[in-house]
């Protein structure tokens, strides 16, 4: 193989052995994330299996319309929270911890409350949500318990102990699956599932904050933050998240919103259940982000065109002929016949989120050289376009036409965002 423009002919073989050593590498740094990171992904598609062939598309599409409507102002006002935390700790000898759970407590209980306006949409009659209010408040209550795992998040990845991050997550999704595939097998039914959820946020969020606590006694601090200072520390970088979570929460969550009122609950069911068999892909992001926030922390270098080039290329391309070619055995594995229609969507939306793969690290790289902004802009210009297209798509092409709009919209995003890193960060492309 010849390095064109050199004049030097360099040999396949070094090269290939360069591309080993340099997988090898990021391997050896990850494979803790990665191996919950898949057992997760593993786990979370078995609970999926399971829980459609139990219940079904119609109240599979129920808790799909419920859990998205709440997870709407959660999200909205708390997602990614970590990346706040993690960027408060530039304050040098301050212990954050209890200002940062406080934070998340206030936050959590704010997001509750604005769940409840759930009562004034037409979403109340459309999943006859009175046959299981009772479970609402313990779901609610239990889901701001959750938040804490945020500030737990950061401070593992700021201290470098990814092991326990990994390990910790893994745990929590094992406890997910054994408390609703038991109770689901004991009752199939919409307030079952609601209830393992509701164990699970709350143990989940207990131990997240044991495990930090035990890790930030490990650390000495000369000052104990108040929350007065946590919040002068962290408003600026929460406002710029907030916007870009709050703008990026219309096309993910809007699109199964969205299809409810102008479709039925069944073909809601359909649709989530395409989705859910794509977002595997984004537990691939989800074991390298905390190691990329990892290596900016510590001010390391990273080769991203290696890191595009070497990795993430091959596994989004076997991963799209994987659901190609293997798409509908899929579809009927983990799923049933009722759900063959899931096959096209899955598709589209896997162009989407492969792409999303690709550029992921993207948005770490604008937050690290405080650029997130254009994150922000890029989130505009994403929801801009699946609120231009999301109707007149859905109308015309039904679950395919939504999905194309979704992932459309990611696509368009990237692309800015990589042409903001191209000419802000790095002025070199890397393709």
């Amino acid at each position: 193989m010849a390095c064109r423009g050199s004049g030097v002919q360099i040999p396949s073989a070094p090269l290939e052995k360069m591309n080993i050593s340099y997988l090898k590498k990021i391997f050896l740094e990850t494979k803790e994330l990665f191996t919950s990171q898949f057992f997760i992904a593993l786990l979370s598609l078995l609970q999926v299996s399971y829980v459609v062939k139990q219940l079904g598309p119609e109240k599979y599409g129920v808790i799909t319309l419920f859990v998205t409507f709440i997870s709407l102002f959660f999200k909205a006002l708390h997602s990614k929270n970590s990346d706040v935390t993690l960027l408060a700790f530039k304050e040098d000898n301050k212990n954050i911890f209890y200002p940062a759970l406080t934070f998340d407590l206030i936050i959590g209980l704010f997001a509750m409350l604005l769940c409840f306006t759930i009562y004034l949409t037409p979403y109340v009659s459309k999943i006859n949500i009175n046959s299981f209010s009772n479970y609402l408040l313990i779901y609610l209550v239990c889901r701001v318990i959750f938040n804490f795992s945020e500030t737990s998040k950061a401070i593992l990845i700021n201290t470098g102990n990814l092991k326990i991050l990994s390990y910790m997550e893994l745990f929590g999704i094992v406890i997910r699956f054994f408390l609703i595939v038991s109770l689901i097998s004991i009752d199939p039914t919409i307030q079952n599932y609601l209830l393992g959820q509701s164990i699970y946020f709350l143990s989940y969020g207990l131990i997240a904050v044991a495990i930090a606590r035990k890790v930030i006694k490990k650390t000495r601090y000369e000052f104990q933050m108040n929350i007065n200072e946590y919040w002068h520390t962290v408003k600026k970088t929460y406002k710029k998240i907030r916007v870009d979570q709050i703008i990026g929460t219309v096309p993910q969550h809007f699109d199964v919103l969205l299809l409810s009122l102008i479709g039925d609950i069944n073909i809601v069911g359909i649709y989530k259940f395409a989705k859910r068999l794509v977002e595997p892909i984004n537990y691939i992001v989800s074991a390298f982000n905390p190691w990329i926030q990892n290596q900016y922390s510590n001010k390391k270098n990273i080769n991203f065109s290696d890191f595009v080039k070497k990795l993430l290329l091959p596994v989004s391309t076997a991963i799209l002929l994987a659901y190609i070619y293997m798409g509908k055995s899929i579809i009927l594995l983990v799923g049933s016949s009722e759900f063959t229609s899931a096959y096209q969507p899955m598709i589209i939306l896997s162009l989407g989120y492969l792409f999303y793969l690709l550029t992921f690290w993207i948005r770490q790289s604008l937050l690290f050289n405080e650029l997130i902004t254009y994150h922000i802009y890029g989130r505009f210009i994403y929801t801009a376009i699946f609120i231009a297209t999301s109707l007149p798509l859905t109308n015309l092409f039904n679950l395919n036409g939504l999905a194309l709009s979704l992932s459309l919209s990611m696509i368009i995003q990237k692309l800015y965002e990589y042409f903001i890193y191209k000419n802000k960060i790095i002025p070199k492309s890397i393709f």
